[in-house]
């Protein structure tokens, strides 16, 4: 794509024929605001053993994805249609499922929305256009002109502060196990200490602040119009985007089924993978 190199993980091995991992319908995986691909560490291997082809990139501007050019939120979206490109990957006599976490349930449908020709399915994670957000304090500080980058670039000073900035998005972040919590640490760390990522986190807020008002109305229009299925799955304590948001979206789209996962903050696929991927599978093959 043109201003950066875009990374992702792709379950397909070209060349293999019948050997070939993923031969099946394709999935794309869209994280969310500040996360990267592995956040879908726990749901890309369950989703390839039953035989989809599965695909999840970094965002322009997160994780590996290292960007010099513009990022905004149609940077990002160009980014998911341009996956919808790849060789195989999706056409009107097969058309893709895409499932996105947070910001990327956004992404996830305005692509969707884009090629209803190539997208057979959405399952939104926790998020949701047209939505409205329980801010916790850490992104309304984020959100604030020069004190955002500054509360951002302290935790390069105090690595536990930056572990403890994850606690409002899961339900129990201390109950999960220990090589989730120290990948999840390990992360964190190396996420604030990028140039590129706190660049890619930044332009996205900003570029949200105006994307999202100017947007609502054709949001509202396309989701009740668009001719393919939607499911929706939320932790059950999720504080950041509550179960209840949920019915603003059916007032619009009765037909959405919706699942709480129990147990589960704003992550719920990192936090009870085991349900949320029998979730997906579920919805997937209904």
């Amino acid at each position: 794509m043109p201003g950066g190199g875009l990374f992702y993980y792709d379950s397909k091995v070209p060349g293999n024929g019948e050997n070939s991992a993923g031969r099946g319908q394709t999935v794309i995986l869209i994280h969310g605001l500040g996360d990267e691909a592995d956040t879908w560490r726990h749901i890309f291997p369950a989703l390839c053993a039953t035989g989809y082809r599965v695909i999840a990139p970094d965002l322009p501007g997160f994780g590996r994805s290292i960007w010099k050019g513009r990022i905004n939120m149609r940077v990002h979206c160009r980014a998911a249609q341009e996956l919808l490109k790849l060789p195989g990957a999706a056409d009107s006599g097969n058309p893709a499922i895409i499932i996105g976490s947070s910001l990327g349930a956004g992404i996830a449908e305005l692509t969707a929305f884009k090629y209803p020709d190539l997208v057979q399915k959405i399952i939104l994670i926790g998020g949701c256009f047209p939505f409205k957000y329980k801010l916790d304090k850490n992104i309304l500080l984020a959100s604030l002109p020069f004190a955002g980058k500054r509360w951002y670039r302290s935790f390069r000073l105090d690595h536990d502060r930056a572990w403890k900035s994850l606690f409002p998005y899961y339900y129990n972040l201390g109950s999960m196990g220990a090589e989730d919590r120290e990948f999840l640490r390990k992360r964190v760390i190396d996420r604030v200490e990028s140039k590129n990522q706190e660049r890619g986190y930044f332009a996205t807020m900003k570029s949200m602040g105006t994307f999202l008002p100017f947007n609502k109305n054709y949001m509202m229009r396309a989701l009740r119009n668009f001719p393919g299925k939607i499911g929706m799955i939320c932790g059950e304590n999720d504080y950041i985007f509550p179960k209840d948001r949920t019915l603003i979206v059916r007032q619009i789209r009765p037909d959405i089924e919706t699942i709480a996962i129990a147990g589960a903050g704003h992550l719920p696929h990192q936090e009870k993978p085991a349900e949320t991927s029998a979730q997906i599978l579920r919805i997937m093959q209904n």
